[in-house]
């Protein structure tokens, strides 16, 4: 019980693929979704801050938003969804997204997240103090994850079926 999608560029409005539409991850091209997304990363920062300096939160928020992140994004595989009988088993969260095309608003969209957590997290942290290291490693490793070329590709066979 596949149905069918088109994808078509945001910016030119030119059809890029008309690819069939995977439930489990079809609701992230709502633009409600991303604005609940938001809104979830601004309330952590509220937290952590109320607990840590201000600034500093933006580090905890960025660290803890990568761990997750990649987590949920890049190693958990397969579909809740019974419908799809097992044909994504072997794609991790961000493999199912479009369907692997590249390229659409909404991979660009969690692209750049975690790039201006990146940048939130260094500019506000007092340099003296801040681990620009590990924010470093979080958004490198993070990046990398998401490029076209690292579509179900499999480092050293880590996370391989």
């Amino acid at each position: 019980m596949t149905t069918t999608a088109v994808v078509t560029s945001p910016r030119t409005g030119v059809k890029l693929a008309a690819v069939p539409t995977n439930r489990n991850t079809e609701w992230l091209n709502q633009k409600a979704a991303w604005a609940f997304y938001i809104i979830l990363i601004l309330l952590s920062w509220l937290v952590v801050a109320s607990w840590t300096d201000p600034g500093l939160a933006w580090t905890y928020v960025h660290l803890g938003h990568g761990a997750i992140t990649y987590f949920l994004l890049h190693w958990n595989k397969g579909s809740p969804i019974q419908d799809d009988q097992g044909i994504y088993d072997s794609m991790t969260f961000w493999e199912q997204i479009d369907d692997g095309v590249q390229g659409t608003a909404t991979r660009k969209f969690f692209t750049v997240v975690p790039v201006a957590l990146f940048l939130l997290a260094s500019h506000a942290t007092d340099f003296r103090r801040q681990p620009l290291g590990l924010n470093l490693l979080v958004v490198v490793v993070l990046t990398i994850a998401k490029m076209s070329r690292m579509h179900r590709v499999r480092i050293f066979g880590i996370n391989s079926d």
